[in-house]
């Protein structure tokens, strides 16, 4: 028989670190045409709806994880600072702004979200957003559109939650959704 025809080399499903260098690997060193879908970008995630390139681990986890951690050093680092000789106005105790930080930690996501756009348009991998699913081995549908593919590579990753063990109900506790 003739060999089959389809769209696409590869179909990625997702938008986080994995599925995008999946595709881009495969597009930029093997030549293949490849697309990837991923949800739209917003900084808090849904399973149908919402979610961004980069994933949670960029947009919601590892990465504003990092900055809140750095930013949350200052305090002891300026205490530090004055056992080397950095002087500071007498009473001088850093406070933060967290409206101010929340802001910067979300236009370093943003930023991030392009890059990663920049990336994959870079390499002509075809970004596709909106909920994919599959409808069978070699098909793949988005916003209603069927779409074939000699591979689907699925790179979904996951999304926060909070785990009902003692203390979940207490005021603080929060996801990489709310922060």
């Amino acid at each position: 028989g003739r060999p089959h025809t389809y769209e696409y080399d590869l179909f990625t499903i997702g938008g986080g670190s994995a599925g995008v260098r999946a595709s881009r690997w495969s597009a930029a060193n093997y030549g293949a045409k490849v697309a990837l879908a991923e949800l739209p970008f917003s900084l808090v995630s849904s399973k149908h709806s919402a979610g961004g390139l980069g994933g949670t681990c960029v947009i919601r986890g590892c990465v504003p994880k990092k900055l809140f951690i750095y930013g949350s050093h200052l305090p002891e680092d300026v205490k530090d600072a004055m056992g080397y000789g950095w002087q500071f106005p007498r009473g001088f105790a850093p406070t933060v702004d967290w409206p101010k930080l929340l802001g910067a930690k979300n236009s370093e996501v943003r930023r991030l979200n392009g890059i990663y756009r920049n990336m994959l348009d870079g390499a002509n991998v075809d970004v596709l957003e909106g909920y994919a699913r599959i409808v069978d081995p070699h098909t793949v549908e988005v916003n209603g559109k069927r779409i074939t593919s000699k591979y689907i590579c699925v790179a979904t990753g996951g999304r926060a939650i909070v785990p009902q063990i003692p203390g979940s109900d207490l005021p603080g506790v929060l996801t990489s959704d709310e922060a």
